[in-house]
């Protein structure tokens, strides 16, 4: 538990059912003899609890009512057993995973750049620099913090550095696009994926939209809308570009228009018809503005790619960015139901739910959640699991017949990034009977 790294599948679950045998309460204090009530509530086994729990983003107001209570007394037989500086140290690690949960970043390993990486990133943060140089500097630190905020959540480096990643791909060909152009195009891809995750905040109606990051998200619009339309003198570029943009905005009016449920309360109202992904093109298309690296290096390079090249790098990105966007509905696929977001996840949930008999119109969220994650794991993991794959496969494919690619494994790895986390998800769910008898009672 060092890492703060999540437990999830059959030792989540196995968890959760020990913890329900532990409780004194529903949401805790938990005891070794719960049934001679708090008198018996172990300090320092909650204290263990409370610990776990944060580091997987569970939050028990009850559980935390009681701790915050007993540190105010410390329990002399705890501070005996384990003395007084492991205590200290213990509330000291609780205190901080704590505030980590309530709007701070999640304490996490650094991302680890290579000397090439590195370089590319300084230059990055160099053009940054230079573009807000104009503007206060309150709005430049609030703007800078919300770039690395989308720096440090993306772990295998894309965003930033998928520029870079294809000029490497194109071994002696990438070799005519210089570093400072590289960097360039990287800070218009963080500007990119930023404005559309600011933006997104407030379409899904997130608590967590904050008013102030919209001036600066319309900044980052600009700027990359700009800087990509005067990029390249190909006359294709620009009606590409624009094309490109309409049918992102149009893919995020559907789901807005089409992916709400009611929510009211703990009380889910299931629509009577779910949105229809199809072959999941819409899923793509919000994401898709990310491909404009790649193509803009693509267009710097004193080689002509073939007719069918360009097809084939449409699809490297469409089919990987579908994968990576079902990983992520997969994962959040419980917060989205709470929030009445019908992801395509949900969206398979549902109809499961349907297909397994279930008649009521609504979710108690207090009392159904156990049902909805059984058919989670049961039925709707394997589908998603397989469509998942079937993307990866189908971006891979693509990748190894661009003809222009002398050297495939840096793009190829995200490919495999995002395919594993799904071999994950397939691997967790594949003791079916133990899990199920480990949520049969709960």
């Amino acid at each position: 538990m060092e890492s703060g790294e999540k437990v999830g599948g059959i030792k989540l679950a196995r968890i959760i059912k020990r913890l329900t045998e532990l409780e004194i309460e529903e949401g805790g204090p938990y005891s070794f003899e719960p049934q001679n009530g708090m008198a018996s509530a172990d300090v320092g086994l909650n204290l263990a609890v409370a610990i776990f729990l944060r580091m997987q983003n569970v939050d028990l107001p009850k559980l935390d009512a009681f701790l915050n209570d007993q540190f105010k007394k410390p329990t002399e037989s705890l501070v005996g057993i384990l003395g007084e500086e492991i205590i200290n140290e213990l509330i000291s690690k609780y205190k901080n995973i704590s505030r980590c949960t309530e709007g701070q970043d999640p304490i996490k390993k650094s991302i680890i750049y290579d000397q090439d990486e590195q370089r590319i990133m300084d230059a990055i943060r160099k053009c940054f620099d230079k573009r807000f140089a104009s503007f206060s500097s309150k709005l430049q630190d609030r703007a800078k913090a919300s770039i690395e905020k989308t720096i440090r959540s993306n772990r295998d480096k894309q965003m930033s550095l998928m520029a870079h990643y294809t000029k490497m791909a194109l071994g002696e060909a990438g070799k005519t696009v210089s570093d400072e152009l590289i960097a360039e195009i990287g800070l218009a891809n963080i500007f990119f994926w930023t404005a559309f995750i600011i933006y997104d905040d407030f379409w899904d109606q997130d608590p967590a939209a904050d008013p102030r990051l919209l001036p600066i998200a319309n900044i980052f619009a600009r700027h990359y809308t700009d800087f990509y339309i005067n990029l390249s003198e190909d006359k294709e570029f620009r009606p590409f570009f624009h094309d490109l943009m309409d049918k992102l905005d149009a893919a995020n009016a559907w789901e807005v228009e089409n992916c709400r449920a009611k929510v009211e309360g703990d009380i889910f109202y299931i629509p009577q018809n779910l949105p229809d992904f199809g072959d999941y093109e819409k899923k793509y298309r919000p994401a898709s503005g990310h491909i404009l690296a790649s193509v803009a290096v693509f267009t710097k390079i004193d080689r002509d790619l073939k007719p069918e090249d360009w097809g084939n790098i449409v699809s490297y990105f469409k089919h990987y960015l579908i994968a990576m966007q079902l990983n992520d509905d997969a994962h959040d696929w419980e917060e989205d139901l709470r929030r009445g977001h019908l992801s395509t996840v949900v969206t398979l949930l549902l109809s499961d739910l349907k297909k397994n008999g279930w008649e009521k119109p609504t979710i108690d969220f207090a009392t159904d959640l156990p049902e909805l994650r059984k058919i989670f794991w049961f039925n709707t993991m394997p589908q998603y699991v397989k469509i998942v794959l079937s993307q990866a496969a189908a971006s891979r494919e693509a990748l190894r017949t661009i003809s222009i690619i002398e050297n495939p494994e840096p793009l190829e790895r995200i490919v495999s990034t995002t395919e594993n986390v799904a071999r994950l998800a397939e691997k967790e769910s594949q003791d079916s009977d133990a899990l199920l008898k480990e949520y049969a009672n709960t």
